[in-house]
């Protein structure tokens, strides 16, 4: 038997390193263009929702400003500005412009709030304040254990009654968190821009129907209702998830039956998709009404979808609505539906687009567009810097050649049509995202004034 030679003990030297130290508590300004409220006014003279959507809170303009549409003075409303989770918060500041501080005039005739209940979300520390009967900013201040914020509520006990109108207006509300984790004002920014551009788009609205340059399949607003649905997947969840998800829905598998059917059976074969180029008919602009959100890059990086809206095509364009008005031509192209999905951190095309026909139940009439799938990529900014995102958008369309469904990365959208004066009109619908969330979508009619 070989032996063995003695050899010295191997010591194995381990270096205990010290725990970063956490970063000093910083404050910092977030801005949000998700915020929700259990009601706000939407009348014919707001018919684009131009002023009076809980949103109007965040855009630091005291002539604008939420306005709560209960048939109360608003005592028992809400609001609740959502921002993008903040790990290791310690407090919130938050700056207020109370009632409607448009004018002086405006501030006196309407009501303002007066007790409210601030409450941070999800730790669910609160706050009962009285704020004051004043124009010009005032300020609370929260505290609770270190923790995640993802929202801030405001729940109002009563108000301060208006001379004229019974409504209850809050021009503007600034969130101010204190938290452990490394600022990204770039990233704040974004935010604040992604809600100008929404504000810009209800004014664009209104300016478009008025000027009637462009007949819009559209109406001025939407009426949304949100319910709790099945968990499609949640984060990361698969265009087949949300198919299937929404085939499991009642409401879905009623009415969308065979668009749905024709979305999995593409699923099934993506790849036999051509590769095409769009030559559309017009390159008119769609417009976001209340209720309806076109969705960007940056809302799939952050899976932050409108959970009181359902989506648009990520086109942006009318023309996107109906098949015949895209005009797809085939090309050549060697890189698949599957391929461009998976270019992860890196952009090999900013945009590419597929096709899939049926054939003609004439044998001899051309073959009708059913599907159509658009892959966007772009860099974005997060709350950690840079980085690249490429999504794909699937767009089934009808016998009609109408715009029935989409499909994107955490959403699925079904959209419900009618005629109006011999012309198709988007009628409402109905939204899937994934995380379980289902926004049933009708067209608004106005409400009486109080």
């Amino acid at each position: 038997m070989r032996g063995f030679a003695a050899t010295a003990p191997t010591v194995l030297l381990v270096a205990v390193l010290a725990a970063p130290a956490a970063a000093a508590p910083t404050e910092r300004r977030l801005h949000s263009d998700n915020i929700d409220a259990s009601s706000f006014l939407w009348n014919d003279w707001n018919k684009f929702v131009e002023n009076y959507h809980p949103n109007y809170v965040a855009d630091d303009d005291p002539a604008t400003a939420w306005v709560e549409g209960a048939k109360s003075s608003g005592a028992g409303e809400w609001l609740r500005i959502a921002v993008t989770p903040l790990d290791r918060t310690t407090k919130v500041r938050l700056r207020v412009r109370n009632g409607y501080q448009k004018t002086p005039a405006l501030w006196k005739a309407n009501a303002r709030a007066k007790a409210v209940t601030v409450r941070l979300l999800p730790s669910k520390a609160e706050q009962q304040v009285v704020l004051k009967d004043a124009d010009g900013w005032q300020e609370v201040a929260i505290e609770q254990t270190t923790g995640p914020l993802k929202a801030v509520e405001i729940a109002i006990g009563s108000v301060y009654e208006g001379t004229k109108y019974a409504d209850l207006c809050i021009s503007d509300v600034q969130v101010f968190a204190t938290s452990e984790t490394p600022d990204n004002p770039a990233f704040e920014k974004s935010k604040l821009a992604s809600l100008m551009s929404w504000r810009s788009a209800r004014i664009a609205a209104a300016k478009v129907f008025s000027q009637q340059k462009v007949e819009l399949p559209l109406y001025p607003a939407y009426a949304t209702k949100k319910t709790d649905g099945t968990d499609a997947g949640g984060p990361g969840t698969t265009r087949s998830s949300l198919i299937k998800a929404a085939k499991d829905d009642p409401g879905f598998a009623k009415e969308w039956t065979d668009a749905l059917a024709t979305a999995e059976a593409l699923e099934k074969n993506v790849d036999a998709m051509t590769r095409a180029q769009l030559a559309p008919a017009s390159q008119e602009s769609l417009v976001a009404v209340d209720g309806l959100e076109i969705t960007d890059i940056d809302n799939v990086a952050q899976q932050a979808y409108e959970t009181s809206s359902i989506r648009l095509p990520m086109l942006g364009l009318v023309s996107a609505m109906f098949a015949d008005q895209l005009r797809v031509l085939d090309v050549k192209g060697k890189q698949t539906v599957s391929e461009f999905d998976g270019t992860v951190g890196r952009c090999q095309d900013r945009s590419a687009t597929w096709v899939m026909r049926a054939q003609s139940k004439e044998a001899t009439g051309p073959a009708r567009v059913t599907a159509i799938a658009v892959g966007g990529c772009s860099r974005v900014v997060g709350r950690a810097g840079e980085y690249i995102v490429s999504t794909i958008e699937m767009m089934i369309y009808d016998a009609a050649g109408r715009l029935v469904l989409i499909i994107g990365e955490g959403h699925l959208d079904a959209y419900r049509w009618t005629t109006e004066g011999g012309k198709p009109m988007l009628a409402g619908g109905r939204g899937l995202l994934a995380d379980g969330s289902i926004i049933e979508v009708k067209r608004r009619d106005p409400v009486a004034a109080k």
